[in-house]
C-alpha cells in the first residue's frame, strides 16, 4: 500500500517535470482581451461659410384704384381710369422687381372691390408701403397724397377706429411721401405733395399714400399711352428705390 503510494507519487513527480521540459503549463490559460481599435481621429474643424441673413425685402402693395363697374374718371371715350390704374400698376410693379424690390397687386384684374375690402388686404398683409393709384386728366406730372384724418376720429378704448387706423402710421406715411416727393424732384419732373381724404388711407394701419397721375401734355389721352406710362414709372420706379433703406429700416 505505501510501494503504490510511492509509485504514484514518483509518478507524478515524473509527469510534472516532462511538462516542464516541455514548456507547457498546467495552468489553464485564458484568452487573451482583443486589441482595443484606435480612436477615430477628430473631424476637422471647419469654419462655417454661410452667408449672413440679408436685410428683409421691402413688400410694396399697389392697389390700382376702381375696377369692375366702377370706372372712376372718363378720361376719353375709350381711357377709363381703372384701366389706366390697372395698366401703370402692373408696369410699375415689373419695374420695381427688376430693382429687387417685391411687390404685391391689390388687384390685377377687373375686379370691384370696396374701399373696406382693401383696406382689409393692406391691414392683413401689413406692407412696408401701401401705394394706391390714381388718374387724372386735371394738371400735371404727379401728385402725391396722404391721409387727411378727423380729429373726432379717435380710439375708443383697446379698440382702433376704422375711419382713424392711418393715425398709428401716419407720421411714418408722412415721411415716406416727402422721401417720395424730394426723390422725384430730382429729375424735374412735375410733383406735388398733398394731404387730402383720399380712401382707403384712413382705414390701413400700415405706411400709406396715394399717387395720382396726371398727362404732362394737357391731354387726358396721354394718360394710357406706353411711352408716358413708361416714363412716369421709371420715375416713381428709381424714387422708391431710392428710399429703399427706410423702407426696409421702417424709418
Amino acid at each position: 500500500m505505501r510501494w503504490n503510494n510511492r509509485a504514484q507519487r514518483l509518478g507524478f513527480l515524473f509527469a510534472a517535470i516532462m511538462l516542464l521540459g516541455l514548456g507547457i503549463s498546467a495552468v489553464p490559460q485564458t484568452s487573451a482581451a482583443p486589441p482595443q481599435a484606435a480612436p477615430a481621429p477628430a473631424a476637422p474643424q471647419v469654419q462655417s461659410t454661410v452667408p449672413p441673413p440679408a436685410p428683409p425685402v421691402p413688400v410694396i402693395l399697389i392697389d390700382p384704384a376702381h375696377g369692375g363697374t366702377e370706372s372712376g374718371a372718363v378720361l376719353g371715350p375709350d381711357n377709363l381710369e381703372k384701366d389706366v390704374t390697372l395698366a401703370f400698376a402692373r408696369r410699375l410693379r415689373q419695374d420695381l422687381v427688376s430693382r429687387g424690390v417685391q411687390v404685391r397687386l391689390l388687384r390685377d384684374s377687373d375686379a370691384l372691390l370696396s374701399t373696406d375690402q382693401r383696406a382689409v388686404v393692406a391691414n392683413t398683409s401689413r406692407p412696408s408701403l401701401y401705394l394706391c393709384i390714381h388718374a387724372t386728366s386735371q394738371g400735371s406730372g404727379v401728385r402725391i397724397y396722404s391721409a387727411m384724418l378727423s380729429d373726432t376720429n379717435g380710439d375708443r378704448g383697446p379698440f382702433i377706429a376704422w375711419q382713424a387706423a392711418q393715425a398709428s402710421a401716419i407720421s411714418r406715411s408722412r415721411s415716406l411721401q416727402q422721401q417720395l416727393t424730394a426723390a422725384i424732384q430730382k429729375t424735374r419732373f412735375p410733383v406735388r405733395s398733398l394731404t387730402a381724404p383720399v380712401q382707403p388711407l384712413n382705414k390701413i394701419v400700415a405706411p400709406a399714400i396715394a399717387i395720382e397721375l396726371a398727362p404732362a401734355s394737357g391731354q387726358a389721352s396721354q394718360l394710357a399711352t406706353e411711352d408716358y406710362q413708361r416714363m412716369v414709372s421709371a420715375v416713381l420706379a428709381n424714387a422708391i428705390t431710392s428710399i429703399r433703406p427706410g423702407l426696409e429700416s421702417g424709418q
